[in-house]
């Protein structure tokens, strides 16, 4: 049995799967200037679990019928649209900006370089993992596009039980390369959401 799903313009569908090239092309770009595979980088495959998860979680909230029946101009349609333009456009620049700032450090596998540098800079000043936040921003932007708003309730805690998976392994790393400095980056600053205020 499929999850209701709500009502959702084509234009805001169309809309979404445009922002999702960008997306998805930006993500390619950070592959392609990453690292790649360094002989004595320190890596831990159980991160690929968390992978999983966070891509699981994600497909759950792109999961069930799509009912294209609002027109384009509705209010309803209108704010989806904003929406998915806000949380899709979020997830791009600041998995941009965050691939950026971790230049050859970024990978998918959770690993250090025997050259890797703990990044303070950028979005990584407000937030210890940025990337996951992108992500959940393009989960909830893939929900709202397709009006999947049910699938929210297993979907984000899906994707959570992958975050957490994967940072707590990101900062092991980075913690045993690092030691004090990397402890004193963890306490001041957040590792999803950005402290307000």
């Amino acid at each position: 049995m499929a999850l209701p799903s709500s009502p959702v313009s084509q234009v805001q569908v169309w809309l979404f799967f445009s922002l999702a090239i960008g997306f998805f092309a930006v993500m390619i770009i950070a592959l392609s200037r990453s690292g790649g595979g360094e002989s004595d980088a320190r890596r831990n495959n159980f991160s690929r679990l968390g992978i999983i998860l966070q891509g699981l979680g994600i497909g759950l909230a792109g999961f069930g019928p799509v009912r294209m029946s609002l027109p384009p101009l509705s209010p309803q349609a209108l704010l989806q649209s904003i929406a998915i333009v806000v949380l899709c456009g979020g997830a791009i620049t600041l998995f941009a900006a965050s691939a950026r700032a971790l230049g050859a450090n970024w990978s998918i596998v959770a690993r250090t370089r025997s050259d890797h540098q703990l990044i303070r800079s950028g979005p990584y000043s407000l937030i210890r993992h940025p990337i996951y936040l992108g992500l959940l921003l393009f989960l909830l932007s893939l929900a709202v596009a397709l009006g999947h708003f049910a699938q929210l309730i297993v979907a984000i805690p899906i994707y959570l039980a992958g975050t957490l998976i994967r940072t707590r392994i990101e900062d092991r790393l980075l913690e045993t390369k690092f030691g004090d400095e990397f402890r004193d980056y963890a306490r001041t600053t957040p590792a999803i959401i950005p402290k307000i205020g």
